[in-house]
């Protein structure tokens, strides 16, 4: 027997609370639509308790079908939250005792490993690793999948490839990666782990048996001068590039780190720190906050080859580096450039920081001080425990300014920045589609387009709605509709954000009568299904009103009958004798087919189309066509009566048309809840002779979804975005401040303004957005200068007051595509041949047209070098370079005077 819901939220919140991750136990995925509604039953959320312990709310079985493919096998790409939650095996134990598990479904169950080599965390390894193994001189026919855990070593993959291709127990192996088509990585240490070998999904793998002479098939041809990469390949670098025009090869989805990292790399000041080795002297491997010089010594190492002139190189342990101390960046998944940029920068920071022991520093209020004063002071404190090249040359400062609406106290703090992040100039309005779904049962569904603040509720769509339709939008219920149910019927106080993600399918039911309140009416919500147990709900749901008290069977079966009229076609033998009197009623001749003047062409020879596609036929004015219908319609629903037989029989169902709860007496009145639901089954062959699948769908566009979408307004440039930023802002309330003079928590007014800006400042245009609800990408084009931007105005009270403050572009990372994919480029110019260039993974080409290139929509990250700093490295440089000639002319003698 089930606990009560109260004692199953108790229960499962508590497995939840205290629940905690071992190495090897078992974790279960179960899917987040399931989960959802779940806590609707049990009210676990406080502000959600409508439905909370109802027997419509039951959620039934668990059901994972929607992650699962055809085979069986876990989709991919899900994302936890949004597709599936997980839990302990306790809580998933516990669900399905209480409610089964689908028929013909497994348990999703994962392992928990460590991740991580030197900072170890732990995680369900939700997808295992995907392996490509290829015998050496095989066929690509023969190539295996197969899959391992991440935790597994490297000699389960030897031992499994040895039986897949049949090799004799007696004979030698070696295991190469392969990462392009001719270069090779040995893989020797057995018992590493694949996440130690950083091995991940889609990798190739070839197996390499020793020959009957004793000799090995593949013989190096050469080896890649640094021991950096430990790999070979079988083509000479022959070719030469200028410095700094190397590609990176892509290891499987790394363009947006091949995208950072040559944008970082077209940083001269930071590049030509890392060439001459400087860095090596900084390096603090004691840093508790560092990654034990591991990022500085690889990341150093990676600029070495890349500029060596060489056409390409292979970033292959820079990732592995990267990858152990962030494991979000390891495997061969897409991720964000500037994430990476991000992590990559406050990681050299942290390994080259000269701060040895970091002293622990007070932060002061600024008490009404001077701004110069305060900044100064914060920025000293800063460099107590910070100072490091990045320190030096990328990191700036804000001001950040607080006014109490209340005591109108002002709290001024000033913190570091290591790049900008910018909003962009958006539409503050949405435009939404809604199928409107009238209680006039005779006029189809019609889409409509309304336009609706993006900050808006739901209440402010309703509005809208109402003005188009002309319904009050307080009989107006705002429905999710998915899977031919019902699964959200939004609250008036829900935020328009909510519904982004699934807009196409949002219909606004107009509710069968004006007071939901009115104790009278009962609403009853129809799913339409077969009468397999299993299927799948089909159709729109549809809403009735009936009358509370002394509906019966008979009653919701000839209510829902009408409601049905639009698509639903007559049985021509139910009492013929009836229908001829219909028509003759109303002065029209139907022969025996029932036909008007015999069938019409391409009829169903056993039903009669009951169903019209007018939506602005007047059911008064044309009295003798719509009689004739109602007649119709009531000859089908003596069917419930005793008649020749029924289209659908009906139970009650849960919520979310999932379970069915039961038959419904034929005899006694029916005992409405405040909302009933309720499955309209058919069976297979009369939905296929009676229910019109192409009227049932139609829907008629209104003129507002036809209209084209407003033009767009001029072009934005970097300057909107800026003046974005400094925008004053209030507060929300889930983000109040305290107010140390009031003594509460405040909705205050937020002012960001710029105030120290570095050397070289890294912008970030905020193209990606997330919530609870959606991810969306903005494609705003923003037109930014390629020379001199002038940062002047918004630095007018800081150190650089009296200034001029100009930037060059330097680089650029593009970003092409949507959401959770697309490609990543860089446009970078080269120190060395003050031209630009465009890097896409292992391939760089000269950019021809630079104004008309650079700039895009598709630019993500921007880098910009202030002139002062540029022309003095580059005169530096230039310096560097003629003492080094001489020098060697210098040399070259002596070398002849001693000969």
């Amino acid at each position: 027997m089930n606990p009560l819901f109260d004692e199953q939220l108790d229960t499962i919140r508590q497995l939840l609370n205290t629940a905690e991750m071992k190495e090897g136990d078992s974790w279960f995925l179960v899917d987040t639509h399931w989960f959802k509604q779940w806590k609707r039953y049990v009210g676990w959320d406080t502000w959600d308790q409508s439905v909370k312990g109802q027997e419509i709310a039951r959620p039934g079985s668990v059901n994972n079908a929607i992650m699962l493919k055809e085979s069986g096998s876990l989709k991919a790409h899900l994302t936890e939250t949004f597709d599936y939650h997980l839990l302990p095996m306790s809580a998933w134990d516990l669900l399905v005792s209480w409610f089964g598990l689908a028929e013909g479904q497994n348990p999703i169950e994962r392992k928990v490993i460590s991740q991580g080599l030197y900072v170890k965390h732990l995680k369900v390894e939700v997808y295992l690793t995907e392996i490509s193994l290829n015998l050496l001189g095989g066929e690509k026919k023969d190539e295996v999948k197969a899959k391992f855990s991440r935790a597994e070593k490297l000699r389960s993959v030897v031992e499994f490839a040895r039986k897949a291709f049949s090799v004799d127990p007696e004979k030698e192996t070696r295991l190469w990666n392969k990462y392009l088509s001719n270069s090779y990585e040995a893989l020797e240490k057995y018992d590493d782990t694949l996440q130690d070998c950083s091995i991940y999904t889609s990798q190739n793998l070839v197996l390499e048996v020793k020959s009957d002479d004793g000799t090995w098939p593949k013989v190096p041809e050469t080896r890649q001068s640094s021991d950096y990469y430990n790999s070979y390949s079988s083509s000479n670098y022959q070719e030469k590039v200028k410095e700094g025009l190397t590609g990176l090869s892509n290891l499987g989805n790394t363009c947006f780190m091949n995208s950072a990292l040559q944008c970082l790399s077209n940083v001269p000041q930071l590049t030509e720190y890392f060439r001459t080795n400087d860095y090596r002297r900084d390096i603090n491997y004691d840093n508790p906050l560092g990654m034990r010089g591991r990022i500085a010594e690889a990341y150093g190492q990676l600029m070495q080859d890349m500029w060596r002139g060489r056409p390409y190189v292979t970033p292959r342990s820079f990732k592995s580096e990267v990858g152990k101390f962030a494991p979000r960046f390891t495997g061969y998944q897409q991720h964000d450039s500037q994430e990476l940029l991000a992590f990559l920068l406050d990681g050299l920071h942290e390994d080259l920081n000269r701060v040895v022991v970091k002293p622990y520093v007070e932060v002061k209020d600024s008490n009404g001080r001077p701004d110069e004063e305060v900044a100064e002071e914060a920025w000293q404190s800063h460099l107590l425990r910070n100072r490091s090249v990045i320190v030096d040359i990328i990191q700036g400062q804000y001001k950040s300014e607080l006014v109490c609406p209340e005591c109108k106290k002002i709290s001024v703090c000033f913190d570091p920045f290591m790049y900008l992040t910018l909003p962009l100039p958006v539409k503050r309005t949405e435009r939404i589609f809604v199928t409107v779904v009238r209680a006039d049962s005779l006029r189809s569904p019609e889409k409509y387009c309304v336009v609706v603040r993006k900050d808006g509720r739901i209440s402010d769509l309703q509005v809208a709605i109402e003005r188009l339709t002309k319904i009050s939008a307080k009989q107006l219920a705002i429905t999710d509709i998915y899977g031919g149910k019902i699964y959200k019927i939004f609250a008036d106080y829900d935020e328009i954000r909510s519904i982004y993600a699934d807009r196409e399918d949002i219909h606004a039911y107009e509710l069968p009568t004006k007071d939901l309140n009115d104790p009278d009416t009962a609403l009853v919500v129809c799913y339409y299904r077969l009468r397999d147990h299993y299927s799948p709900c089909f159709g729109l749901p549809m809403l009735l009103g009936v009358p509370r008290h002394e509906t019966k069977y008979v009653d919701l079966y000839k209510e829902a009958s009408k409601h049905m009229s639009r698509f639903l076609k007559m049985p021509a033998k139910v009492s013929a004798a009836k229908a001829d009197q219909t028509s003759v009623d109303n002065g029209e001749k139907m022969d025996d087919t029932g036909g008007e003047n015999g069938q019409k062409e391409g009829g169903d020879s056993e039903s009669m189309d009951c169903s019209h596609d007018n939506n602005d036929v007047d059911v008064e004015e044309n009295g003798g066509q719509n009689e004739n219908k109602k007649r119709l319609i009531e000859l089908a629903s003596e069917s419930s009566d005793g008649g020749d037989e029924e289209l659908f029989e009906m139970s009650y169902a849960n919520l979310y048309g999932s379970s069915n709860l039961g038959e419904i007496n034929r005899e006694e009145p029916i005992h409405f809840k405040e909302t009933t639901y309720v499955f309209l089954e058919w069976r297979s062959e009369l939905k296929r002779k009676y229910y019109d699948e192409e009227k049932a769908q139609i829907v008629v566009e209104h003129e507002s979804a036809k209209a084209p979408p407003e033009a767009k307004k001029k072009t934005s440039n970097l300057h909107d975005c800026i003046k974005l930023f400094t925008e004053t802002e209030t507060l929300s309330e889930e983000d109040p401040w305290y107010c140390s003079q009031c003594e509460e928590h405040r909705q205050a007014d937020k002012t960001m303004t710029l105030w120290k800006l570095p050397e070289v400042l890294v912008v970030h245009l905020k193209r990606f957005s997330y919530s609870r609800y959606w991810r969306d990408k903005l494609d705003t084009y923003i037109d930014f200068p390629i020379e001199s931007l002038d940062m002047t105005e918004y630095v007018l009270k800081g150190p650089h007051k009296g200034q001029a403050v100009l930037y060059d572009l330097c680089a650029v990372s593009n970003h092409y595509g949507g959401m959770g994919g697309g490609h990543y480029t860089a446009y970078c110019k080269n120190k060395t041949t003050d031209k630009w260039h465009h890097f896409d993974d292992s391939s760089v080409s000269e950019v021809r047209e630079v104004e008309g290139t650079v700039r895009s929509k598709a630019a993500y990250v921007l880098i910009y070098l202030r002139k002062e700093q540029k022309q003095d490295f580059e005169k530096k440089d230039s310096e560097e370079k003629e003492n080094k000639v001489e020098k060697m002319d210098d040399e070259e003698g002596n070398n002849s005077s001693s000969v």
